[in-house]
């Protein structure tokens, strides 16, 4: 296999390669990839691809699309590097706010107004479901592409991570309400008997978070003090 690299700008280079003969059309077939970099980081990426499709693992980086990559992110990167709450999350958020809207597109076209469209389009109808998101939400999904299209870039699928150049929605700030000693009262005469009130009881004595509290063992209460 050969290829060669050529300037498409200050920085950028397109690089070409040949992938073999097509076996119904006998005519040679050509991959293209766009790389930011050197020339010689430029050099050194035709390199890879030319050994990659040698290999027999080749995928034409022109036609991946964004759910190729994120399938790919969540099932290499995230399964083994977050927790799996938090890859639970990142699937969510990925499924029903980002799938929908982008997942067919080629990961390489993507821009920064493409995300700049999607945040908007969720705050007006919330994506999959009928009801609007909170600034809050949509800042999730920010984060998340942030994080995968970071590794994209440095993976070098993707010459630059667009949402790095992208702002999510400003969450307003708001006062946390906190419920009245009367509402506590009501609270926890509505649980009198039931064996939830004593987890509720803590819950609002410490005011320790859900996670905080199920993990508690025996283990952890000191009687004497």
């Amino acid at each position: 296999m050969t290829g060669h690299i050529r300037r498409r700008g200050a920085n950028s280079w397109e690089i070409k390669f040949d992938v073999g003969t097509d076996p119904l059309t006998g005519r040679r077939r050509t991959r293209y990839a766009t790389f930011k970099g050197t020339k010689r980081a430029a050099e050194v990426e035709l390199a890879r691809l030319v050994a990659q499709h040698a290999a027999g693992e080749g995928v034409d980086p022109t036609k991946a699309t964004l759910r190729d990559f994120l399938d790919r992110w969540e099932r290499d990167w995230a399964a083994t590097n977050v927790s799996p709450k938090t890859l639970e999350r990142y699937k969510q958020l990925l499924r029903l706010y980002v799938d929908p809207y982008m997942g067919a597109f080629r990961i390489q076209k993507l821009r920064a107004v493409h995300l700049n469209e999607l945040y908007a389009t969720l705050m007006r109808s919330g994506g999959s479901r009928s009801a609007t998101l909170a600034p809050r939400t949509v800042g999730h999904v920010h984060r998340v592409l942030h994080r995968a299209l970071g590794h994209a870039a440095t993976w070098g699928v993707i010459g630059q991570n667009v949402a790095s150049l992208v702002s999510p929605p400003r969450v307003p700030d708001a006062e946390i309400q906190i419920i009245s000693e009367e509402q506590i009262g009501v609270l926890l005469r509505h649980l009198e008997g039931r064996s939830l009130r004593a987890i509720v009881s803590f819950l609002l004595g410490t005011g320790a978070r859900r996670g905080e509290a199920l993990a508690l063992r025996w283990a952890d209460v000191d009687f004497h003090n």
